[in-house]
C-alpha cells in the first residue's frame, strides 16, 4: 500500500462539521489541513486573525486528531484573507508547495470505504490507481468503477477500458469481492455521476484540462458534481 497525499480545504466560519466519529479507512494518507478564514469584505484580515486565530486553530487541531485516531498522519495550516481570486491562488500554491496528490472538495467525511470511481477514459488510470492503493483493501467495502456512455455502441469499449483498471487494482491487493465494474448508458455523464453518487461515501474523480474559473480552485465541474452531492469529491491532481 502506498502512501498519498491529500489537502482538505477547512473554510471558516464553519457551517456544520467537517468530520464525525466514525471517520476510517486513511491509513494510507498525509493529510494538510487547510485552514483559510474569509474575511468579510472591506475588513482587515489582521484584525479578523486577531479576533479568531485561537478559535480556528482549536478546531484545525480537534480536526487533525480525529484525522490522527484514523491513522492519517496530519499537518496544519491556517490563513486569513478575502474569499475571491486570492484564496483560490493561495491554495494553487500551497497544493504545488505540499506535492498533494490529490484535492478534497470537503463535505463531512465519514468512512472512506464505499468509493465511486467515475472514469471518462484510461488517460488518468495509473495515477488513480496510484492514488486508489492508498486505501487499504481490509478496510475497503467496495470500490466501483463508474462509466458513462453516451451510446449503447460504446458499451462494450468502455466496459474492456473498466476492465483493464480492475485488472490493476487486483495486481495491487484487492480482491475481486471489493470491485464493481458499472458501465450506464445515458445522455448526461454528469447527472449520472451524481446519481450513482448517492449510493457511497466518497467519489474519486482524475484532474481533467478543465481551467479554473474566477473563485474556483479546481474546474467548474467538479464544483458542480460537489454541489449536487452530499459526500466529498476527492481530485486526483496529474503528476507535476
Amino acid at each position: 500500500m502506498s502512501r498519498m497525499s491529500l489537502l482538505i480545504p477547512v473554510f471558516f466560519p464553519q457551517e456544520e462539521a467537517l468530520t464525525d466519529t466514525n471517520v476510517q479507512g486513511l491509513t494510507g494518507f498525509d493529510i494538510v489541513l487547510f485552514g483559510y478564514w474569509k474575511t468579510p469584505e472591506g475588513e482587515d484580515p489582521a484584525v479578523i486573525r486577531e479576533e479568531h486565530v485561537a478559535e480556528a486553530q482549536a478546531k484545525l487541531y480537534e480536526l487533525a486528531a480525529q484525522f490522527s485516531r484514523a491513522d492519517a498522519s496530519t499537518e496544519v495550516q491556517l490563513h486569513f484573507g478575502p474569499a475571491d481570486e486570492q484564496m483560490t491562488v493561495l491554495q494553487t500554491r500551497v497544493a504545488e508547495e505540499t506535492d498533494a496528490d490529490a484535492v478534497v472538495i470537503p463535505k463531512r467525511i465519514t468512512l472512506w470505504n464505499n468509493i465511486l470511481v467515475p472514469l471518462r477514459d484510461d488517460q488518468n488510470a495509473d495515477r488513480i490507481v496510484e492514488f486508489l492503493d492508498a486505501f487499504a483493501p481490509e478496510t475497503t467495502f467496495m470500490l466501483e468503477l463508474f462509466h458513462v456512455a453516451t451510446d449503447p455502441s460504446e458499451v462494450e469499449t468502455a466496459r474492456e477500458m473498466l476492465g483493464s483498471v480492475e485488472r490493476r487494482l487486483l495486481d495491487h491487493g484487492f480482491t475481486e469481492s471489493d470491485l464493481e465494474v458499472t458501465v450506464e448508458v445515458a445522455t448526461d455523464p454528469e447527472a449520472a455521476i451524481i446519481e450513482r453518487a448517492s449510493g457511497h461515501n466518497v467519489v474519486v474523480l482524475g484532474e481533467t484540462e478543465e481551467l479554473p474559473r474566477e473563485k474556483l480552485f479546481l474546474g467548474p465541474t467538479y464544483e458542480r458534481i460537489s454541489e449536487r452531492t452530499d459526500i466529498p469529491v476527492v481530485v486526483v491532481r496529474n503528476r507535476r
